[in-house]
């Protein structure tokens, strides 16, 4: 085991420590995974094989073949870059396979998270008393709020076919997903319309929440967006609040990527009103960089998740929990969970809050130099302004104004920039326009990193308009 375990570690510390001179991007179409996978893919093998060469295969197959998400010109989507530390955590985690679904068999390791919920608690200035749990991610964490919230709507066996939600035309689809999951009605899934600054209509949501109620209808969710996955936009958290107050709404906050920067003084500026939701999203595989899975669901009143999740089966007797004590499985859907605190736990404790913030920092201003960059370039247009390490722009040569023709230019140059593996970026629309876009969350990612992408960028949009 001591030799297998050197080994694997070898091999990440290598892959992590020589990440710069490795691609940012590599994939495959199916077709070509299929046949590299051919022999080992027919049937399961009925003799085993030596670590060494599983291991020497899995270097052959599967390392050259995927985004490296660390990696500092992994600019695309919403990068999940993992400390030394956390992935470490992570690894004890499985090594010593703590079952956290309930208090009795896993109480050290339950208040580790405990513990780091309540860092979350404070940092989001949450009122005391509020809880929730690690999920395997931000959609998880969705899932179990608007079941809550539906919950708290109707109780057991109350009439759902009328509950209706509300949300931002900027909110990530596991909102939609989330309701759908919860059987709310997708014809009763309202996307409010979105301002220039692509925050949540307040005027559009109250003549819609309105025009419900008249029609018999039962609003019960409103979900703000602080941090949108595309811009990074935050809704009018207080606005917000103060109307799902006087209307009766269970008010969810989606803050999975965003949230996390409250740590810094910039976050805590645009984050203001965060913590008046009922319920709040956050993710720290994004901006607190643990790995992958590892998302958070903060509520106002735990006992919401209670009465939502908590079954008590007879096999489960002996393990119902006393007083302070508290059983994760009854504030979800998962029974067998294991600690994904640790590796928050491992993480923050290592490099302490202070680090972790001028990382964000670091990261902000890198997106800011970005925007810069991209408004004293003629032939490159700003679509909406750096914020949380996010900016959207797009090649717009003098002279062309036809939508079709620079959506078709930015596709092909997005396309032309990501097949290159030294960096990838993503698109997105904006009110029809395509838009290329960079989020630059990562602590490993430099100015020259951020140059060089928007270099390339001119550089393959001068020879597409050449037309080679």
């Amino acid at each position: 085991m001591q030799r297998i375990a050197q080994q694997v570690g070898d091999l990440v510390t290598q892959h992590l420590a020589s990440l710069r001179d490795q691609p940012a991007f590599r994939t495959l179409d199916r077709q070509t995974a299929r046949a590299l996978f051919a022999d080992v893919a027919a049937e399961a093998p009925s003799q085993g094989a030596p670590f060494d060469a599983l291991l020497a295969d899995f270097r052959q197959r599967v390392v050259p073949h995927h985004a490296r998400e660390p990696h500092p010109r992994f600019l695309g989507y919403i990068p999940s870059c993992p400390t030394f530390p956390a992935i470490m955590g992570d690894w004890l985690a499985t090594g010593f396979n703590f079952f956290s679904g309930v208090w009795s068999v896993a109480a050290a390791p339950n208040e580790i998270e405990l513990t780091v919920l309540e860092w979350f608690r404070q940092w989001m200035a949450m009122p005391e008393g509020s809880r929730g749990l690690l999920t395997s991610g931000g959609s998880a964490a969705t899932v179990t709020a608007v079941v809550a919230a539906r919950h708290a709507a109707v109780g057991d066996g109350g009439d759902i076919a009328r509950l209706t939600a509300y949300c931002s035309d900027q909110a990530h689809s596991s909102v939609a997903k989330a309701a759908w999951i919860a059987g709310i009605s997708r014809a009763h899934i309202r996307a409010v319309p979105s301002d220039a600054s692509y925050r949540i209509r307040l005027d559009a949501l109250r003549q819609m929440v309105a025009a419900d109620r008249k029609a018999g209808l039962r609003p019960f969710l409103l979900c703000a967006t602080a941090g949108a996955t595309n811009t990074g936009a935050v809704d009018p958290l207080h606005e917000l609040a103060d109307f799902a107050g006087e209307t009766s709404l269970w008010l969810h906050t989606d803050s999975a990527y965003a949230g996390f920067s409250r740590l810094t003084e910039r976050g805590l500026a645009l984050l203001d009103g965060l913590g008046r939701a009922d319920s709040l999203t956050l993710d720290p595989h994004k901006w607190l960089y643990v790995p992958f899975e590892c998302g958070c669901l903060l509520v106002r009143d735990p006992a919401t998740l209670e009465n939502a999740f908590s079954v008590h089966p007879e096999y489960l007797q002996d393990v119902r929990v006393r007083d302070t004590e508290v059983n994760f499985s009854d504030y979800g859907e998962q029974l067998s969970r294991y600690a994904r605190a640790l590796k928050v736990w491992f993480s923050v404790r290592y490099f302490g809050t202070d680090a972790i913030a001028d990382a964000q920092d670091a990261a902000m201003d890198l997106a800011e130099m970005a925007e810069d960059v991209v408004r004293a370039a003629p032939e490159l247009e700003v679509l909406t302004a750096a914020q949380f390490g996010i900016i959207c722009f797009r090649v717009h040569p003098r002279g062309v104004d036809d939508e079709t023709v620079l959506n078709e230019l930015n596709e092909r140059v997005n396309e032309r920039v990501n097949r290159s593996g030294f960096v990838l970026m993503s698109s997105t629309r904006l009110r029809g326009a395509l838009s290329l876009r960079l989020c630059i969350p990562g602590y490993r990612t430099r100015e020259e990193d951020v140059r060089a992408v928007l270099d390339m960028v001119r550089s393959e949009a001068t020879i597409v308009l050449a037309g080679k």
